[in-house]
């Protein structure tokens, strides 16, 4: 299979590229700096697409879908994990609220969505929903255990990254994101324990070999 990858973030870009060709597979894999809701690729180029934790940052959940939905060939799959609020998130709860929005601000979200949300965008664009599950809920494990962090250990980290940071070697603002990651872990941690927040809504799409009827 050939694989083609696409994020904004050029250093993403150039790390991705090395680890492909220390694997032997830059021949195979092609990693391109873009706009996944401008992409450069033509309409029903490709036989699959996929995204992990991803599609969270567009501003707008339709205009990548509807991306993705073009340059998919007809009868082509794709499949996504959402970042969700689920059934248990409460807009009247103070506490509820502050969790969310310490995730969006922490991991820089234009605001999370409902997981009801996910399928009707969706289909909005013309795809037909094969399938849809929280991969969150048990019997899997928690999958914040490892974000929780002691008192000491953040101590600990926060006492070296400060001697790093002014002793020159790690970059200026770094104390400032050390505490600000601290900060959303416990947010995210709160989230899963809480089960008002899943990073895991998995959604199996398939674009339609006919187009749908235009009204």
């Amino acid at each position: 299979a050939n694989v083609v990858g696409i994020t904004i973030n050029e250093y993403q870009v150039n790390r991705a590229r090395l680890h492909n060709k220390k694997a032997g597979l830059d021949s195979l894999c092609e990693v391109v700096c873009g706009n996944f809701l401008e992409m450069p690729f033509k309409d029903n180029t490709f036989d699959g697409a996929y995204s992990i934790e991803a599609t969270c940052h567009a501003p707008k959940l339709e205009e990548v879908y509807a991306e993705v939905f073009r340059v998919l060939k007809p009868g082509s799959l794709y499949v996504s994990y959402e970042w969700v609020t689920t059934d248990k998130y409460r807009g009247d709860n103070p506490e509820h609220v502050e969790v969310i929005q310490g995730i969006e601000r922490g991991d820089a979200l234009p605001g999370l969505r409902n997981y009801k949300d996910i399928a009707e965008v969706a289909k909005k664009v013309g795809f037909e929903v094969v399938k849809e599950k929280d991969l969150a809920k048990p019997p899997a494990l928690p999958w914040w255990t490892r974000l929780k962090m002691g008192r000491i250990a953040y101590w600990r980290n926060h006492i070296l990254v400060t001697v790093l940071a002014a002793i020159g070697i790690a970059p200026k603002g770094t104390v400032d994101v050390h505490e600000m990651l601290f900060k959303t872990a416990d947010y995210l941690t709160r989230g899963g324990d809480s089960g008002i927040f899943s990073p895991m809504h998995m959604i199996l799409l398939r674009k339609p070999q006919v187009p749908p009827t235009q009204s």
